[in-house]
């Protein structure tokens, strides 16, 4: 294999993002309490890990479509020009045909799993093509762009919760993991705003409308509704997750803390995992622990 082919996989493979691949551990929250009510055999195992695939390259098609609509957008960006496509080192024919494989591999995954699965990754899609292209384009609209982005976190955890059954998802299930996206991504957005000197508005549409004001609003607004959604998810399910509400709500806040780093690092939150050590491992402890209080208690 020649040079220049090794330098365009590995451009491609960039293209994919797969540090954004461990948003599809969020499979595995819709699928605890299954677990805890009805166990877990080598299938089901098998059938979680396929899931997980699925759903990752599912997310790397989209991040292509998403590339593929900002290419001009991503090069007034100080951190975005150095993808791929901005960059001019993935053609858009190129990055095209490596959507059609992943996606078309993904959907065979999904299906494979469960036809509400396949069902799911279309709708995500859908989202997606609402989101990024005209004339539509939520990405353009303030707040539907936060809501857009965040419904594919609780389509992912449908994703594990349908791979395991037929059964419809419990709304709290549903709605926790978009509550707390919603949390995410505003303060995604709010980074982007403090991070950005210029070209705000031609990098993103929506800061026509967001300023520091109203994304803190929308900080906190996601804060509690997260908050509750915790809150309700455990008496309707466990009790005794009740008990780590307290380490959530500083996981919450020290989430927002990151907002004062000078890099902004919250407009990555992938990087975040990698760069805020105790975060992280104190993140791992608390998903550990719900998870063993979901399953023996």
């Amino acid at each position: 294999m020649s040079q220049n082919n090794v330098e365009l996989l590995k451009e491609l493979f960039k293209l994919m993002r797969p540090k954004q691949w461990f948003k599809s551990f969020s499979i595995f929250f819709g699928s605890a309490l299954l677990i805890y009510q009805n166990g877990i055999d080598l299938f089901g195992v098998t059938k979680l890990l396929i899931s997980f695939l699925a759903i990752s390259l599912l997310s790397s098609s989209v991040y292509i479509l998403n590339d593929l609509s900002d290419i001009e957008k991503d090069r007034l960006h100080p951190i975005k020009k150095f993808r791929p496509l901005a960059r001019g080192k993935v053609s858009k024919n190129e990055a095209a045909l490596l959507f059609l494989v992943i996606f078309s591999l993904s959907l065979v995954l999904l299906n494979y799993i469960n036809y509400k699965n396949l069902i799911i990754g279309l709708i995500m899609l859908l989202n997606n093509l609402l989101y990024s292209f005209k004339p539509i384009r939520i990405k353009d609209v303030p707040i539907l762009d936060i809501l857009s982005a965040g419904i594919n976190f609780s389509l992912r955890v449908s994703i594990g919760w349908y791979s395991l059954t037929d059964k419809n998802i419990f709304l709290s299930i549903f709605f926790f993991p978009f509550f707390i996206s919603g949390f995410l991504l505003s303060c995604k957005r709010m980074g982007e705003y403090l991070f950005l000197k210029a070209n705000k508005e031609k990098i993103r549409k929506v800061f026509l409308f967001y300023n520091k004001k109203n994304l803190n609003i929308l900080i906190y607004f996601f804060m509690a509704l997260t908050l509750f959604s915790y809150i309700l998810f455990s008496i309707l399910f466990n009790i005794y997750l009740l008990l780590l509400t307290p380490w959530f709500l500083l996981q919450l806040f020290w989430y927002k803390s990151f907002l004062k780093d000078d890099n902004n690092i919250v407009q990555k939150p992938e990087d975040i995992f990698f760069l805020k050590k105790n975060f992280t491992i104190s993140g791992i402890l608390f998903c550990l622990i719900w998870i063993l209080i979901i399953i023996f208690v």
